[in-house]
């Protein structure tokens, strides 16, 4: 009987997030395909977490972010744009923590693990991969119909 009543409470749960895993080594090589699969692997859950959407607004507020650190690299040096990479953390971490489908995108994308490379590193160049990288993403999502 408990059996019975526990298979008929299952029928009614929601069904699972499919939460996508993807090895990401972002190099030089790989990092534009890479952007590519993480926005197909979020595309499967059509850009949603539960009621959560991610918009094409939101993914180009954080992009927007990273571009102005790029445009700092062409007139200052990395340890110059340090506290800039800090807040963009932050930032991601806190849009993260205010919409799943945006959490769904860095923790896919891996973009924290990225940016604490690119910090440990201290090499601009991998710091303007990073930002080729957040173009590419944005770049995909609007190719594979990301909403506004």
């Amino acid at each position: 009987m408990i059996n019975n009543q526990s298979r008929n409470n299952n029928r009614y749960q929601k069904p699972a997030f499919k939460k996508p895993q993807l090895n990401i080594s972002f190099t030089e090589e790989s990092y534009v395909s890479e952007a590519e699969k993480v926005i197909l692997s979020l595309k499967e859950n059509n850009f949603k977490h539960g009621r959560d959407v991610l918009t094409t607004s939101q993914i180009r507020n954080l992009l927007s972010l990273t571009s102005s650190i790029l445009n700092d690299l062409v007139f200052k040096e990395f340890e110059q744009v340090m506290d800039k990479l800090s807040y963009l953390r932050i930032q991601f971490v806190y849009q993260s923590g205010r919409n799943g489908a945006v959490k769904d995108l860095v923790e896919t994308a891996q973009i924290l693990k990225i940016l604490e490379n690119v910090q440990a590193k201290k090499d601009k160049e991998t710091l303007i991969r990073f930002c080729h990288y957040m173009e590419a993403l944005v770049a995909y999502f609007k190719y594979y119909g990301g909403k506004d």
